[in-house]
């Protein structure tokens, strides 16, 4: 229990939060990364410094309790005719393109092995989603021995709770949740609802991934902090530039850019936002940037890109959409010759009862050298104490207190009384009125149920959170 005591006149304030669940411990952390695919003449499909970030993910200290990925672990089929596993006839969906693409999740597992030994199964436990390198990267129907070569090298390491919507949109071993110690992570897989006849942009014909579920899974949980995981981007970090990076606005909106697809979007920020989720981690660009949003209620969401695993760097171009708030991004920068200095690396996540900090590490491959962002990410506990607001007025029986809306937290709020601290009775009567909702935090005003004005000698009042 964290308790705050307040003494003023003849009235004493107690105010109790509620205790984290038994089983969440003091500090420990967690990494996100993304995209840690190789160039499109690869051989092996995999960056040719990820091996060089599962070494520093694996020689933190300490260690980290599971790693995240958020997507396009391999090159799928995103070859060109100079990589040597480009198909001899140009065809990406027959048997022998899944064996190049069982060869490029073995490779990822190889190059992972410092984190986890996915031979015998020990070290820290990796958590990935898809990406559209494991679905179809020219946006076309998804490419199905590409998603059974998925399925068969991760599925089994991830929770099989995802949804099932029947024979052909069973999504266990992709969608997957889970809470670890104090934190609640849901990943959506963007790639189960292709429709070809998709207008919201020309990026693709996903648009689409299980809101409802992902509601559920939130509203569930009662963690005091929710993370949600997916590929691609929701709002748009980077502004467009020149060649690859012209696709920037379509591809950070994930639902599209029309008006339908914009309150599709508006929707799924509410619910997310609604249900306690704090941060939306991606990739699918290939670089680092920490922005918020707040939703039509009022509730700000940390937008988590980062696509900087190895994959390609894309240059970082300040250009966030209206509403959208940039914090940091990773410095990837043009080089006078054309080409795109870039940093790889990953965010640590360190959780205790009352934050979440997150740090950016950054991998800078020309020297191998590795460099920590002065910039930070704060995310206050969904469960931190009620903080009680000055003064007390005895005559009217009240007072106020701030609290994180209970709408995302899942908790209730009592008010509880005594004497002498030898006993406390819970005040049911007393009426609890929100005066204010500003960034998840609520102002509440308490009224006592006592007749006016209040007379006790001394009167001890609690706050209760549970």
């Amino acid at each position: 229990m964290k308790t705050l005591i307040t003494m003023f006149a003849a009235i004493t304030l107690i105010v109790v939060a509620a205790a984290n669940s038994a089983s969440a411990q003091n500090s420990w952390s967690f990494v996100m990364l993304g995209d840690t695919r190789g160039e499109n003449n690869t051989s092996t499909g995999i960056s040719t410094n990820l091996n060089a970030i599962a070494q520093k993910i694996a020689l933190l200290n300490p260690r980290p309790q599971l790693v995240i990925v958020a997507g396009d672990l391999c090159n799928g089929n995103c070859l060109d005719t100079n990589s040597h596993k480009y198909p001899p006839d140009g065809n990406f969906t027959n048997e022998a393109a899944k064996a190049t693409y069982e060869m490029f999740f073995a490779n990822w597992k190889a190059a992972m092995k410092p984190v986890f030994d996915y031979s015998n199964s020990t070290g820290t436990p990796i958590y990935p989603v898809r990406g559209n390198h494991e679905s179809n990267d020219t946006g076309q129907a998804p490419i199905e021995v590409l998603k059974k070569a998925y399925d068969e090298a991760f599925s089994s390491y991830v929770p099989a709770n995802g949804p099932n919507n029947g024979p052909t949109n069973n999504e266990r071993g992709f969608s997957w949740a889970f809470t670890s110690n104090n934190v609640t992570f849901v990943a959506a897989d963007q790639y189960f609802n292709f429709d070809p006849a998709s207008t919201n942009t020309p990026w693709s014909g996903y648009h689409y991934l299980d809101q409802a579920w992902v509601t559920q899974q939130l509203g569930l949980s009662t963690s005091p902090y929710k993370i949600v995981i997916a590929h691609e981007p929701i709002f748009q970090t980077v502004s467009n530039g020149p060649g690859e990076e012209a696709v920037n606005e379509d591809a950070q909106h994930f639902f599209g850019t029309n008006s339908a697809a914009l309150q599709t979007r508006a929707n799924f920020w509410n619910d997310i936002g609604d249900a306690g989720a704090q941060i939306y981690f991606c990739g699918h660009l290939h670089l680092e940037t920490v922005a918020s949003t707040t939703n039509n209620h009022g509730r700000t969401i940390i937008h988590l890109l980062g696509g900087n695993g190895g994959a390609p760097p894309q240059n970082f171009i300040y250009g966030p959409e209206p509403g959208v708030t940039i914090f940091y991004n990773n410095g990837n920068i043009v080089l006078t010759n054309g080409s795109i200095q870039g940093t790889f690396g990953f965010a640590l996540a360190t959780v205790t009862d009352e934050n979440m900090t997150i740090q950016y590490y950054s991998l800078n491959p020309t020297n191998n050298s590795w460099t920590i962002a002065d910039y930070v990410t704060q995310i206050a506990s969904a469960r931190s104490r009620p903080i009680v607001s000055l003064p007390f007025d005895p005559p009217t029986g009240t007072f106020s207190y701030t609290r994180q809306d209970p709408a995302g937290t899942r908790l209730s709020y009592r008010i509880e009384r005594s004497p002498d601290l030898s006993g406390w009775s819970v005040d049911a009567a007393a009426t609890q009125t929100v005066t204010a909702t500003t960034n998840n935090l609520q102002t509440v005003q308490v009224t006592l149920s006592d007749s006016k004005p209040l007379t006790a000698p001394k009167l001890f009042i609690r706050v209760v959170a549970q």
